[in-house]
C-alpha cells in the first residue's frame, strides 16, 4: 500500500486572483475560485483579489423564477452596494428614484478616495471601440456622463461608412426634417429606423418556455438594410444582428439565408455579450404595449430592461441601427431618450411616433 503527502498542499500556491466578467457570474460560482486562495489562517499568505464587470450589463442567467431573486446579483454587484467609509449608506452611493428609472438597478459609480481603501473600486471611463458618437447615449444614460473615447471627434465624411450611411438614409424619409436644420451630423454613424409592425407569437422552445415573438415588417426592413450595405461593400461577417426575441432571430436568419446572406450573424442580446461588431443592427420586435408587463415578468425583451438595452447599445464599433416601433418606444424612459437624441441630430428615418 502506497502513502504520500502532497506537498505544498497546505501552503498558499497564488498570490493573485482575477475574475472577468464578473457580473455576470452567480455568486455560488465566484466562491469556487475564492475558496481556493482564500485562507483564514494568521499567517497565511493575504490573496490580492480582483472582480472586474460591469455590474450595469447583463447580470448571470437564471431561468428559475424561484431561484432569481437570491442569484441574479452577482458578488461583484453586492459587494459594490456594501456601505462605505463616511457614512455613504453605499459604496457606490444611494440609490435616488431622480438618478434611475427603478431603484434596484441604480448602481453609482464610486470616486471617493480613502487612505488604504483608495483602490477598493475603480471605474475604467475611456472607450477604445468605435466612433465617439457612439457612446453618447449609453454614457447619458447608465454612467453619469463619464465616458470618453479615445479616438477624436470625426465630423468628416470621407470614410466608407459614410457612404454606407447615405445609401441607407436613402431607403426612407428623414422623420421630423424641420427639427433638424442645423443639428444634422452627416458623420455620425448612427441610425434610427421607425416600423409599425405587428407582434406574431410563435412557439419557439427555449429556457423562457416554447412562447415566442416575431415581427415580420421590422425582419423585412432589416433584410434590405443588409442588402444595401452588402451592395456597398460591407462583408458579411461584420455584420450583426440582434433581437428581442428567440423567434425574432430564426425568422431573420431564415430570411437572410434565403437570399444568399447567410454569413451574417443573428443573435439575441444575450449572445452578444462581450463580442463587438463593425455592424449592430437591433430588431426590438415588441409593438404591442399590452404584452410589455408580461416581457418584464419572464425578464425578456428590451423594454424596462436597462441591463439588456445597455448590452444592445454598446455592441457596434463602427455603425448602429435600431429598427423598432416610435409609437411604443417613446413610453419607455430608455428607448424615448434614444428616440430624443436621434431626433435632435437627424438620425431618425421612417415611421414617427405621432
Amino acid at each position: 500500500k502506497m502513502s504520500g503527502e502532497i506537498l505544498g498542499l497546505q501552503e498558499t500556491h497564488f498570490t493573485h486572483l482575477f475574475i472577468d466578467e464578473a457580473a455576470q457570474a452567480t455568486e455560488p460560482e465566484t466562491l469556487i475560485p475564492l475558496s481556493v486562495v482564500v485562507d483564514d489562517e494568521p499567517n497565511s499568505v493575504k490573496v490580492e483579489i480582483a472582480l472586474a464587470g460591469d455590474p450595469r450589463q447583463l447580470s448571470p442567467n437564471i431561468y428559475s423564477r424561484w431561484a432569481a431573486d437570491g442569484l441574479q446579483t452577482s458578488i461583484l454587484e453586492r459587494l459594490l452596494r456594501l456601505p462605505s467609509l463616511g457614512g455613504r449608506s453605499h459604496l457606490m452611493g444611494p440609490p435616488t428614484s431622480s438618478t434611475w428609472t427603478t431603484m434596484d438597478e441604480l448602481i453609482e459609480y464610486s470616486f471617493q478616495r480613502e487612505d488604504d481603501h483608495k483602490h477598493l473600486s475603480v471605474f475604467l471611463t475611456m472607450s477604445y471601440r468605435g466612433h465617439p458618437s457612439l457612446l453618447i447615449v449609453p454614457s447619458k444614460l447608465f454612467y453619469f456622463d463619464k465616458l470618453r473615447s479615445i479616438h477624436p471627434t470625426i465630423n468628416n465624411c470621407e470614410d466608407k461608412w459614410c457612404s454606407v450611411m447615405r445609401e441607407i438614409e436613402s431607403m426612407s424619409k428623414i422623420a421630423y426634417p424641420d427639427d433638424v436644420t442645423h443639428t444634422k451630423q452627416a458623420s455620425w454613424p448612427i441610425h434610427f429606423r421607425g416600423v409599425i409592425g405587428h407582434d406574431l407569437s410563435v412557439a419557439v422552445e427555449s429556457f423562457w418556455g416554447s412562447n415566442s415573438w416575431s415581427n415580420e415588417q421590422e425582419a423585412g426592413e432589416i433584410l434590405q438594410i443588409v442588402q444595401t450595405m452588402v451592395r456597398e461593400g460591407v462583408s458579411t461577417q461584420s455584420i450583426g444582428i440582434m433581437a428581442a426575441f428567440r423567434a425574432q432571430v430564426l425568422l431573420i436568419r431564415r430570411l437572410l439565408r434565403s437570399h444568399d446572406l447567410g454569413a451574417v450573424n443573428v443573435g439575441m442580446v444575450e449572445d452578444y455579450q462581450s463580442v463587438e461588431r463593425e455592424v449592430i443592427v437591433l430588431s426590438l420586435t415588441r409593438s404591442n404595449e399590452s404584452f410589455v408587463p408580461f416581457d418584464i415578468s419572464r425578464r425578456v425583451g428590451l423594454y424596462m430592461q436597462p441591463k439588456r438595452v445597455n448590452v444592445a447599445l454598446t455592441r457596434a464599433e463602427k455603425l448602429l441601427i435600431v429598427v423598432g416601433n416610435p409609437k411604443l418606444m417613446k413610453k419607455d424612459k430608455l428607448w424615448g431618450e434614444f428616440l430624443l437624441f436621434c431626433r435632435h441630430y437627424g438620425c431618425w428615418y421612417g415611421e414617427v411616433d405621432s
